[in-house]
Order: structure tokens, then sequence, then C-alpha cells
């Protein structure tokens, strides 16, 4: 091979070599540029997965007491009582009296009221305080003693038409009207068993433990008048609470 002939291979196999890099190179940049689509693209994915199990959270079921009259009916969402089944279905007086379940809470719960027969429908709530006796798990409530007794209130509707419960902070939910710690003594001599009145042998207010003051008793009252002659028309709901600890 001539001297010519060697310079002529050796540019060829060096031009060669050249579009081989370019080649690869850009092989390479669109790779990488496909990674990072797909990345991108799984974030988006990742993002809208928490937007549509944060909906559904929301969306979760809720379970409603329902209390018929015979001039309306009154439903408390998220809250459970004593009545169920057939004796929540019964038509109830004027005023009636249930039993709120261990834990459970009518604050801050939404309040639905429906009636054919009534108009301008309100729901006002109020609240009572008692003493309980507490015993690291055993309690003796005194709630037919002396009490507080907040101001009625009327509550809020929502957009829904739906009530709102009022909710109360633990210095108002320890309200109670002034007393002599020998009649709080003398009291629980006589109502709770043998014991007791050691308990509470050198307490200087009833919210000392374990003397303790709470609410005992929420009151709702709905009210609304008759479409076919104005007349008003009052129900009475008094909700029992669990006390002590």
């Amino acid at each position: 091979m001539t001297t010519l002939q060697k310079i002529i291979s050796f540019l060829t196999l060096m031009a060669f070599c050249a579009c081989n890099t370019s080649s690869t190179n850009t092989t390479l940049a669109t790779q990488t540029d496909s990674v990072i689509s797909d990345t991108t693209g799984f974030s988006t994915y990742i993002a809208d997965t928490s937007t549509f199990e944060n909906e559904e959270a929301e969306k979760k079921a809720v379970y409603a007491f329902t209390l018929k009259f015979n001039e309306l009916s009154i439903s408390i969402y998220n809250f459970s009582t004593d009545r169920e089944g057939g004796e929540a279905d019964q038509i109830q007086g004027d005023t009636v009296e249930i039993y709120a379940e261990l834990g459970e809470t009518i604050e801050g719960q939404l309040i639905s009221v429906s009636s054919d027969q009534l108009t301008d429908l309100q729901v006002e709530q109020r609240y009572e305080t008692s003493v309980t006796i507490m015993n690291e798990g055993p309690h003796c409530d005194l709630k037919d003693w002396k009490h507080f007794y907040s101001e009625w209130n009327k509550l809020q509707v929502n957009s829904e038409g739906e009530f709102t419960c009022d909710e109360y902070t633990e210095k108002e939910s320890e309200k109670f009207p002034k007393i002599s710690i020998n009649d709080l003594k003398q009291t629980v001599k006589e109502k709770c068993s043998e014991g007791w009145l050691e308990l509470i042998e050198n307490i200087k207010k009833p919210t000392e433990y374990p003397s303790g003051v709470t609410i005992s008793r929420y009151y709702l009252r709905v009210s609304g008048q008759r479409k076919n002659n104005g007349q008003t028309v009052t129900k009475l709901i008094i909700i029992e609470m669990p006390m002590g600890c």
C-alpha cells in the first residue's frame, strides 16, 4: 500500500468513528430525556392518587340517630344512643330523654330537621353540669343534686340547611354554682356508698380531684310554626351523658 493510500484509509477510519460517537451521544440524550419525561408523569400520577384518596376520605359514610315526632323528625349525625331499631322509630312525645353511648357527644355534630307541616324551623342548645366523685374507674355521679345551666343558644345553619351543635371549652364545662363543701360531703355520704366520703375529705372545691364537674346533660329545643295556622310547636330532647372516668 502506498503512503497516499494509507493516509486516505486513516482519514476514512477517523470519519467513521466520529459518526458512531455522534450517534451514540444522541441515543443517550434521547434515553435520558425519556427517563425524565417518564419520571415527571409518575409524580403527577402520585399526586392525582393522593387527591383521589383525600376525596374518598371526605366521602366516608356517616351514621345518624333519628327521632320521629308527629310534626317533624330530627337526625343527629355521628352520634349513638341507647335507643336502637324499633324504639327509635316510634313517634315520640313532646319531651324525650335519651342516653348517649360512652365516648359520644353532640358537640360539633350536624343536625337535620325535616317537616312538611312546620316552617321557620330552629334548634336551640344548652347544657347542664353536675358533680362526680371518681375513684380510678368507678364513680359516683350526683345528677340529682345541684347543677349549672347554660343559657339557650340558637344554633347556626350551614349552606345545606343543617344545624351545627355548639362546642364548649373545658372551662365552660366545669362551671358550677357556689356551694358549701360540707353540703357536698353530706350529699356524698347520703347518695354514694360507703367509702366515697373519705375520698373527698380534704378537697376545697368541687373541681378538685377526685371530685370533678363536667357536662351531665345536653338539651336540644326544636321549634317551628304550623303552616296552616301559625301555631308554635316545640319539642325538647334531653341527652343524658356518661360521667366520671
